[in-house]
């Protein structure tokens, strides 16, 4: 897979990543141009002639049609989601170790279609807090620790 950086024309891996040269992440609806301008929508030809027009200053700005193509083509990854806040990230935390890190299984099963990366988030912080307790729970059981 190959994609066009919108913010300065380099190429990079796929539409949904940071550009290695200047570090752009698309998000919301750049994601929606950040698809357009790649190989899922356009040929070899067409992207080095997006490339070009990036590097020199010239703006993209596709039609509502080529955005509406983009959402139909992208579905649910077209979902601008901006991750937990901090505020959350620390009540999920709290949660995890003072009552459950099943909190944050249960976030990620009901978030991960339609807000992967809080649902992933999620998951990050919980999942450690839960294998520490059930091993220290697991090892109190079988008379490991004393």
């Amino acid at each position: 897979m190959r994609a066009v950086c919108v913010r300065c024309g380099s190429e990079k891996p796929g539409w949904d990543t940071i550009c290695p040269g200047c570090g752009h992440r698309p998000e919301g609806e750049g994601l929606l141009v950040a698809w357009l301008l790649s190989d899922q929508h356009l040929g070899p030809t067409e992207l080095q002639a997006a490339a070009a027009r990036v590097r020199h200053g010239r703006p993209v700005r596709p039609s509502d049609r080529q955005l509406d193509l983009a959402r139909r083509a992208l579905g649910v990854h077209a979902n601008d989601d901006p991750g937990l806040p901090l505020q959350h990230q620390v009540a999920l935390l709290a949660t995890s170790v003072l009552i459950t890190g099943l909190v944050g299984v249960v976030m990620w099963g009901w978030w991960r279609e339609e807000r992967p990366r809080s649902a992933r988030r999620a998951l990050a912080l919980s999942l450690p807090v839960t294998v520490v307790f059930s091993v220290i729970a697991v090892s109190r059981a079988l008379g490991w620790a004393s």
